[in-house]
């Protein structure tokens, strides 16, 4: 008999185990935006811009406004320290707080000879400010169940380039750099 309720006992925890939800090993516990490798995830450092410009004030002045104002961000050195060779990577974000799906962006820099600009804004004195959106990648932002945690995939493969990807666009340009290997 004892061995009986040995067996039920031992049966019953096993069946609750394989019932409960397995917990995906591969996300980092610690808050943070990882790159997911075949070897790991790997930590993004978060690139501050280092300032912004404009260009086209004199066109502008001297077509009375008709010509555009161009507002960009400034990012330190022509490349990224986080180089891959993977054209679509898989980014965990994890947080400690409610981040938005929405909230979420990725874009192309320009790369000069010593730094890499985002296109931020057009102003024309005729039409106004619009904010550019001409190197916006489109993602695919999904929410880990039960969690503030998102997965962030890129809906094409990235053409080789340096990258900039925004996990809070309400708090501007800062946001975490990479880039894409030819």
């Amino acid at each position: 008999m004892k061995t009986l309720a040995a067996i039920l006992l031992l049966a019953t925890c096993a069946v609750a185990q394989a019932a409960a939800p397995a917990q995906d090993q591969t996300v980092p516990t610690v808050a943070g935006t990882y790159y997911q490798s075949g070897s790991g995830p790997s930590r993004l450092e978060l690139a501050i811009s280092s300032g912004f410009k404009t260009s086209g004030m004199a066109k502008a002045a001297f077509s009375y406004g008709i010509a555009k104002v161009k507002g960009k961000w400034l990012y330190r050195n022509p490349a990224a320290a986080l180089q891959l060779a993977d054209h679509r990577p898989v980014f965990t974000l994890v947080s400690l707080i409610d981040v938005s799906t929405q909230a979420v962006a990725l874009i192309r820099l320009d790369v000069k000879k010593d730094q890499r600009e985002a296109q931020y804004c057009e102003v024309g004195a005729w039409s106004g400010a619009k904010v550019e959106d001409q190197n916006i990648m489109p993602l695919t932002v999904t929410r880990i169940a039960n969690t503030n945690n998102l997965t962030v995939t890129p809906q094409a493969d990235l053409p080789a380039g340096e990258y900039l990807l925004i996990t809070d666009q309400g708090k501007g340009y800062d946001g975490f750099d990479f880039g894409v290997k030819k």
